[in-house]
């Protein structure tokens, strides 16, 4: 398989962080859309192969991939300035591309962030489509949603490994963000541009040392060792037409996060797997893979 850069732009806030196992439930859509429920399902059975044809990394500022998860540090007594240095670093949650990615990346746009801030809205009685108010008896008012506004920087990088050549990787692509990206795609939220071409791309070394550029979870141990990693828990939501007449909720997942740290001789171009039955409906999947990229240990 090859893997791909391709560009984005946010032209918006977004409600949903840009994870690759949610961007991937984007491309799926994108195919729905435009090529239908018997392209979904052929596309689907391939994931589900030990070769899927499409796996997304998760969307990093331009410029840099996240961070690796560093090496424990031995015990030592604390100070002031050494608890200072250990908050600072926590905070750091990427590297320039150009450590892994030979000439790829710029230093510049380490410091490129994300910052939170709260917008209001009605509770709306769903039967009625009306908002609700305290003479409901359902409790009525305002609710905040966590907006996440991207400082400094707008545009992202995006790696996609697949065996798709780069023409139909520009078009699942594109297919991917054009009603827009996570929740209150609807009313303006998630609005991304693909702005580039796909760009072919290449690790800067060889090493048995290997970073998850997404969330993803471990099938078969036998093949990997000494795996650090951050684990979260995923309650995904199903989107575009299944949400309006079937149960949103998916089964909760425990995914290891992007950044994880593995060693393996196989010389892995990903790790994971396609997870199904994580919902009523038998078709809905979740994506559980991500490129891996070999890194050298000077970055942990």
């Amino acid at each position: 398989m090859t893997l791909y850069k391709i560009q984005l732009k946010l032209k918006s806030p977004l409600v949903t962080s840009l994870k690759g196992d949610t961007i991937w439930g984007h491309f799926v859509w994108g195919i729905a859309n435009h090529e239908g429920e018997d392209a979904v399902a052929k596309f689907l059975e391939e994931c589900k192969s030990a070769n899927p044809p499409l796996i997304v990394s998760s969307a990093f500022f331009k410029g840099t991939v996240c961070r690796p998860l560093p090496l424990p540090k031995p015990h030592e007594k604390m100070t002031p300035d050494k608890y200072a240095d250990i908050k600072k670093n926590k905070k750091l949650k990427s590297i320039s591309a150009d450590k892994v990615f030979d000439g790829k990346g710029n230093a510049d746009n380490e410091g490129c962030k994300f910052e939170e801030s709260s917008s209001m809205h009605n509770q709306i009685n769903r039967i009625t489509n009306t908002v609700l108010d305290s003479e409901d008896g359902e409790g009525g008012g305002l609710y905040s949603v966590k907006e996440l506004w991207a400082k400094k920087e707008n545009e992202f990088d995006l790696y996609i490994l697949s065996s798709f050549d780069a023409k139909r990787i520009k078009e699942l692509t594109t297919w991917a963000f054009e009603n827009g990206y996570g929740a209150d795609s609807s009313t303006g939220k998630g609005n991304i541009e693909v702005i580039s071409e796909p760009l072919i791309v290449k690790p800067a070394k060889e090493s048995n040392l290997y970073m998850a550029l997404a969330p993803f979870v471990v099938g078969d141990f036998s093949k990997i060792k000494n795996l650090r990693a951050d684990t979260f828990i995923r309650s995904g939501k199903i989107g575009g037409a299944f949400s309006a007449y079937m149960t949103p909720w998916k089964k909760t997942v425990i995914l290891f996060d992007e950044g994880a740290v593995f060693e393996s001789d196989d010389k892995p171009e990903y790790i994971g797997q396609l997870l199904t039955d994580v919902h009523q409906d038998s078709r809905i999947c979740q994506s559980g893979f991500t490129p891996v990229v070999p890194i050298s240990e000077d970055l942990l």
